[in-house]
């Protein structure tokens, strides 16, 4: 980028850090569902085999029946082990095995709400799939799927005209029929709550964390914020991506701002900077109070060039704007610093540069913009006691 002219308002910075901690709590809360619905399905399939197995041993029921749930049971027995020993690094076997086992759990309940070879197994069988469509599903593909199954059901039992005539008796059918229902809405209500519950957590996650990250009084990034920033920037600088360049602004005589008016109107004069810089910076940089009454852009994309460009944008709105203090008007001014990164420069390097160059403007007679690249040698190796780039590494703080 040799400009930086683009203001088109995108979501916030705050999208960009906080979204990390938000993710990886949300992967691996998914990851943990995967590893708990593997198990519960795995439970379900050994059970499955193990009574299959039995009601042949001991002759209980059709043959034919019990084989069918005994290879269904270790049809899911096996897919799930396969699941379980993959973990979730395979999104396409995990979404097959899915919808796999819908197929088989659906074949089932309509098998066993048919065969009853026991008068029984297969209405109790029926029960048992209820919870588990709901928590394989979600609360809104599980309804949608329960809901089929109840009017299918309901049907099957109630209809005078179908094909199929239980042997079980009308009052044993009805309160098959209540069970399945209360179930089935226990079922929903669980699973629903259960969503609302991670719904809430996940906000107020994102919440914590972008207050954490940001400061109170002038809604820029703080220094953990720039923390969070800073390490994608690095990341994508080091595989080629990109390049950033950084500009960092010192108020002046700020301390006189504060001494002749008062520190609630110095808070006045660092938000309403505050808000000017945001309003120049793109989606994609980052703005931050660096200390104090410093300010920090970190511009992603950019060469040295456009961010003198932005660095004077950000003197003019400054030197422009005006606090007025009871009648009294204050006038405003910023020294800023322009640094941009040279090939595989560390950050610290970086700050260092357009620290050093915010400390020649204010040299120069406040009000201006430095260029770090522009600067003799002899002013380049100067280390400003009092400078924060030059005693602290943001990165470690």
């Amino acid at each position: 980028m040799s400009g930086n002219s683009d203001n088109q308002k995108k979501p916030g910075w705050t999208d960009s850090i906080s979204r990390a901690p938000q993710r990886a709590a949300a992967d691996a809360e998914a990851q943990w569902q995967s590893v708990i619905i593997g198990i519960l399905m795995l439970t379900g399939g050994l059970v499955m085999t193990a009574l299959s197995l039995w009601d042949i041993y001991i002759d209980l029921g059709p043959v034919w029946s019990n084989l069918v749930t005994l290879a269904a049971g270790l049809i899911i027995t096996f897919f799930y082990i396969l699941l379980l020993n993959r973990g979730s690094t395979s999104v396409r076997l995990t979404v097959v095995i899915l919808r796999l086992t819908m197929v088989i759990m659906v074949f089932l309940h309509f098998f066993w709400l048919l065969v009853e070879d026991v008068e029984w197994s297969g209405l109790l069988w029926c029960l048992v799939m209820l919870p588990l469509f709901f928590h394989l599903l979600g609360y809104q593909r599980g309804s949608i799927l329960v809901l089929l199954l109840i009017s299918g059901t309901t049907w099957l039992l109630f209809w005078p005209a179908t094909f199929y005539s239980s042997p079980h008796s009308a009052a044993i059918l009805f309160r098959f029929w209540a069970a399945y229902l209360i179930l089935a809405w226990i079922s929903f209500s669980v699973e629903y709550i259960r969503h609302q519950t991670r719904q809430r957590l996940q906000a107020t996650w994102r919440e914590l964390d972008v207050q954490a990250c940001t400061d109170e009084l002038t809604g820029l990034a703080n220094r953990r914020g720039l923390k969070e920033y800073l390490g994608k920037q690095e990341q994508r600088s080091s595989q080629g991506e990109g390049s950033y360049a950084v500009i960092l602004g010192d108020m002046d005589d700020f301390k006189q701002i504060n001494d002749r008016y008062g520190h609630d109107v110095g808070d006045r004069v660092l938000a309403t900077v505050g808000k000017l810089i945001s309003s120049l910076a793109r989606a994609d940089d980052l703005a931050a109070r660096w200390g104090g009454e410093e300010f920090l852009l970190l511009l992603a994309d950019t060469d040295a060039e456009g961010a003198k460009v932005l660095a004077e944008k950000v003197r003019d709105c400054v030197a422009t704007s005006k606090i007025l203090v009871g009648g009294e008007s204050i006038d405003l001014t910023m020294s800023l610093g322009v640094a941009a990164q040279q090939q595989d420069a560390p950050l610290s390097a970086l700050l260092k540069s357009a620290d050093t160059a915010m400390y020649k403007a204010k040299c120069r007679g406040k009000n201006s913009v430095v260029m770090a690249d522009h600067l003799p040698s002899n002013v380049e190796s100067e280390t400003r006691q009092d400078s924060p780039a030059a005693v602290t590494d943001p990165v470690n703080t």
